[in-house]
């Protein structure tokens, strides 16, 4: 069995490492680490825009034009062009799916 994947938050400026490598940082990394969080304490693999809005003064939401979309989209694209045990995955209008590849260990 492969070692958990250790994520660690930097709780300044939301700066996720991944194995001790820079992954992302400022709101897409605050979305990475709720996400992550949810995962390791209730299994949680499905999660929708809207409650990620609901989290919006958790997740430091610009209040005028958070660009949600945009974030998740950028995020998306990190975890893919790491390739590593972490993806998310659209499955549906507003909704997507936070693909886990290893246990995960939070820093």
């Amino acid at each position: 069995s492969a070692p958990a994947l250790r994520l660690r938050l930097h709780a300044k400026d939301n700066s996720v490492f991944a194995d001790n490598e820079y992954l992302i940082r400022g709101v897409a990394g605050a979305i990475l680490w709720k996400l992550a969080r949810e995962h390791v304490l209730n299994g949680r693999v499905e999660f929708s825009n809207r409650e990620l809005r609901a989290a919006a003064e958790e997740l430091r939401l610009p209040e005028v034009d958070d660009n949600l979309e945009v974030r998740l989209v950028l995020l998306q694209r990190r975890l893919a062009e790491r390739g590593g045990a972490l993806q998310i995955e659209k499955n549906g209008r507003g909704r997507f799916r936070l693909v886990v590849g290893r246990r995960l260990e939070l820093v």
